[in-house]
């Protein structure tokens, strides 16, 4: 019996327990996207607007999931749209897979219309990229595709010719098939060697990140009964709640400045699942460090490891709390609550603000009144991070969705998306910025298409504020930040959600309260204060004499100072 290339290609996907796919149809993908008509009740096709918000979509729900995020686009420009989302899953670290269009073989490498070298153009995001050229084994390249994303934890692209996949093969019986990870065998030496320095240790600090999230109970047995603090990296949100007496917040420049002063008077660092690239926030001093993580490429690779344990976090976890040892009273772990009790107070301050335009924190608090325990948060890229990473106070049920790595603007939405997708009965808020937004603003009516009830918070400040505080820490003027306003509940009515534009925190209660329960998209246009600063957890001197040259230069061109946030607050990060 025959079959056409394209149907056998289907066929291993939904083998795979594929049941969705984000992208664009077009000429040069036309023959899986008949395929994919067919299989229509196995697999949703989600016709996304821009092939970009396709491949940011499907690596948020790879991140969400642990499955693999399917993307598809025609070749030529759908192809080199689909690439910032590919960078972030690979940055990420999480599976894809890419099926991207070619032109027909009879016109190949004629400089034909839309041709583009997509294997080389791949040839950088990719850990497995192969031009189809026959349909006869197009089940055994599609598997092996799959199969490479998720082992290696990245993109998997295949790029199509149409007519290749219009040939009519012999049909094969398809097995189901899952991925099963090999689990490194654990070196008990170094389990005992880790513990021991543990105990000796007098003020320990573990650093948590994305490698933990499957331990979430692990980790926390763990820190209890060790009384070590936990500090986590952006990926790492939600790994422990944030009401938990032994989290110290976030590290680096969106972090807290507990964090930073108990990183720096630690003298046990124990690396959990992560590959912190921002070293300066890392010990300066020399201390022991225990790494661990599955990935052996990154050991010692941003601070020299004393003990590196290479395995599954889950099972390495266990084996500590299994021991059954305990170390109570630790004065460092007393010493670090009671600074981060203050800080608690300080963003307690933040919150309570009433003036107009809204503070941003004070946004972020009225969005926790209407939070649910498992609510999915997606978010941008920007000033959106640094108020979400501080103010949201997350839980161990919620999920924490953003750009980590690559840190590209407009990954919210794409991300609220895939959260529908994957799970529809779960409260799913993105927030973001007028900048972040405005950049894939036109997907917004593919989650009113799809049917997918969210809530979208949009901090409007008429400009890029991340990059203006960036400008100001390294001392330079503020040139290029500014953007036009448009009017973002209008549009989102116009796409057929709900929109609202709030300038009050009453407004804003009210708008909240009714979008949590409204069954589209609902985006909330907040005017946001344009002069609220996402100063650093700590600054440090180098970030001071960078705003002390940019007032001085503002003095000097403009003849007058910039506004400047509170010296209260300044003096509390920075001394």
């Amino acid at each position: 019996m025959k079959t056409r290339g394209s149907d056998v290609l289907v066929k291993v996907l939904e083998n795979w327990n594929v049941d969705h796919v984000y992208g664009l149809p077009g000429d040069s993908i036309d023959t899986v996207v008949e395929a994919l008509r067919k299989e229509k009740e196995a697999i949703d096709f989600i016709h996304v607007r821009h092939e970009e918000v396709a491949t940011l979509a499907a690596s948020a729900y790879a991140k969400l999931t642990g499955k693999i995020g399917v993307a598809l686009a025609i070749g030529g420009p759908g192809a080199i749209h689909l690439l910032n989302g590919m960078y972030d899953a690979k940055m990420d670290r999480v599976p894809m897979l890419v099926l991207a269009g070619q032109v027909v073989t009879d016109v190949a490498n004629t400089k034909f219309f839309q041709e583009v070298d997509l294997p080389t153009l791949f040839k950088d995001v990719a850990v497995y990229n192969k031009l189809i050229e026959s349909a006869d084994n197009i089940a055994e390249v599609v598997d092996q595709a799959i199969e490479t994303a998720y082992r290696e934890k990245g993109v998997a692209v295949l790029t199509i010719p149409n007519d290749i996949l219009a040939k009519q093969v012999k049909a094969k019986t398809l097995e189901k098939r899952e991925y099963h990870p090999v689990r490194p065998q654990i070196d008990e030496a170094k389990i005992e060697q880790a513990k021991k320095l543990i105990g000796q240790s007098k003020k320990p600090v573990i650093l948590a990140g994305a490698g933990t999230l499957g331990a979430k109970k692990e980790l926390e047995r763990f820190s209890e009964a060790y009384d070590i603090p936990v500090i986590v990296t952006l990926r790492g949100r939600g790994v422990i709640s944030d009401e938990h007496p032994n989290y110290l917040g976030n590290i680096g420049k969106i972090g807290t400045k507990p964090a930073y002063e108990a990183m720096q008077e630690a003298d046990l660092l124990l690396m959990l699942g992560n590959d912190y690239p921002y070293v300066d926030y890392l010990p300066k001093h020399s201390i022991s460090c225990i790494q661990v993580d599955i990935n052996p490429s990154i050991m010692s690779k941003r601070y020299p490891a004393t003990v590196e344990i290479v395995g599954d976090m889950k099972e390495v976890l266990a084996k500590w709390n299994e021991a059954g040892e305990t170390v109570s009273e630790r004065p460092f772990l007393k010493a670090v609550q009671h600074n981060m009790e203050n800080w608690n107070k300080w963003m307690a301050e933040d919150e309570a603000k009433t003036g107009e335009p809204l503070a941003p924190e004070a946004v972020m608090a009225e969005i926790r009144k209407i939070a649910q325990p498992d609510t999915i948060f997606s978010i941008d890229v920007g000033t959106s991070t640094v108020w979400s990473t501080r103010y949201l106070h997350l839980g161990q049920q919620n999920q924490f969705l953003t750009s980590a790595w690559l840190g590209t603007m407009g990954c919210a939405l794409p991300g609220a998306i895939a959260a529908k997708r994957a799970f529809p009965e779960r409260q799913t808020i993105a927030i973001t910025g007028d900048g972040g937004f405005s950049m894939v603003m036109q997907d917004f009516v593919t989650a009113v298409h799809y049917e997918m009830p969210m809530v979208v918070v949009l901090l409007n400040n008429q400009e890029l504020s991340f990059i203006k505080y960036e400008q100001q820490s390294a001392g330079e003027l503020n040139y290029a930040i500014d953007l036009p306003n448009i009017d973002y509940a209008a549009f989102a009515k116009a796409c057929g959600g709900k929109g609202y534009h709030v300038e009050t925190r009453a407004e804003l209660e009210t708008a909240l309260v009714t979008a949590k329960d409204d069954q589209v998209p609902v985006l909330i246009d907040v005017r946001v204060d344009p002069n609220a600063a996402p100063l650093p957890g700590k600054i440090v001197w180098d970030e001071a004499k960078g705003y002390l040259a940019f007032e001085s230069g503002e003095l000097l061109e403009e003849h007058h100072l910039a506004k400047m946030p509170p010296l209260k607050t300044i003096l509390r990060r920075f001394l």
